[in-house]
């Protein structure tokens, strides 16, 4: 069963021709980039815990929570200078960079999502000239070599949108995860620096 459907994948590939190859590598970079994306943000979801606890914590010395309030917290409270404006900075340039990490990939994966329908029609362009020199050098008559023009166009176009539609949709989803993520650092950012102020 593995072999056949191993074999009908090759055979796909190669009926699609050389622009298969930039596609695959696409797809497979795109998916890989999802998973990875789709990790992070899951496992940040699932160790994320409230500020109080996190101060608690902080305090007994074991602090367990999701990265980005890991490296929030470490960050302010070694860097905490107790004047208003250089600590609000502080935080700032922390939230900063915690968001910038939410989102790395994001965009990458919604490019890639966006150009593979784009390769796609360099192999639907690429299969109707193939077509168009066949009929050129031998007419209507040879109906395998046109078949094979037609094929490799049509297959890189459904290619190129198998690829694209979910990467468009996980890619969306993923950025909407990120930036409900980038109001809990803003949020947690916020009230760090209200807990804080009065402290010594």
């Amino acid at each position: 069963m593995w072999f056949d459907l191993l074999a009908g994948t090759l055979d796909h590939l190669r009926a699609g021709g050389s622009v298969m190859i930039p596609l695959l590598v696409i797809s497979l970079w795109m998916w890989l980039l999802i998973l990875v994306k789709w990790l992070e943000l899951h496992n940040d979801w699932k160790r994320e815990i409230s500020l109080p606890r996190c101060l608690a914590e902080w305090s007994e010395g074991g602090l367990r929570a999701a990265l980005w309030q890991e490296e929030i917290l470490t960050g302010y409270m070694a860097g905490r200078s107790r004047r208003d404006d250089l600590d609000r900075r502080l935080i700032q340039s922390l939230v900063k960079r915690q968001e910038t990490r939410i989102y790395r990939y994001i965009q990458t994966i919604l490019v890639l999502a966006a150009v593979a329908p784009l390769m796609g029609l360099v192999g639907t362009v690429t299969g109707m000239i193939f077509t168009f020199d066949v009929i050129a050098e031998f007419g209507t008559g040879n109906a395998r070599a046109l078949a094979s023009g037609i094929s490799k166009a049509l297959i890189t176009t459904q290619t190129g949108l198998l690829v694209a539609v979910p990467g468009l949709f996980l890619g969306n989803f993923l950025r909407r995860r990120a930036e409900k993520t980038g109001g809990r650092i803003r949020r947690f950012g916020l009230g760090l620096m209200r807990e804080t102020s009065a402290r010594p």
